[in-house]
């Protein structure tokens, strides 16, 4: 499976407070096959924009620097719980403006699947840093 994350566009605040920057794609593979893929965030580097560097990752989490509006973020991960089978769960792990990375995948078909990753972070503070925000 190839893959290439390009082009985050900042998405609306949440009603928590959270910014997010969200990514949408179609592939032509089976969704289990595609869970199994962003199950395994060592494999991440092939896919991650340019944006995303200092990558390290292990089977259970990564550590990467993002770049948001205005300013970088370390963004620090380690997988979580979930009831729902669709979504392949990252929360805060070491401290950092990123609260959350979702993975999710909605089948759409036998050899199709369309997949949303999410990335949930409190915005900049200040004046300047929602306004860069919003």
């Amino acid at each position: 499976m190839t893959m290439h994350l390009a082009g985050y566009d900042p998405g609306p605040r949440r009603r928590n407070g959270l910014a997010t920057i969200r990514e949408d794609i179609h592939l032509h593979i089976a969704a289990a096959d595609a869970r199994a893929a962003v199950s395994d965030p060592t494999a991440y580097r092939a896919w991650l924009p340019e944006s995303m560097g200092n990558y390290q990752a292990d089977s259970e989490g990564m550590r990467v620097d993002l770049e948001l509006p205005g300013r970088t973020e370390t963004m620090s991960v380690r997988r979580a719980a979930t009831d729902d089978q669709r979504e392949v769960l990252y929360r805060l792990d070491q401290g950092g403006a990123i609260e959350e990375l979702v993975w999710g995948l909605h089948s759409e078909g036998q050899r199709e699947c369309h997949i949303t990753i999410e990335i949930a972070y409190r915005p900049a503070s200040g004046f300047v840093g929602g306004a860069m925000e919003t």
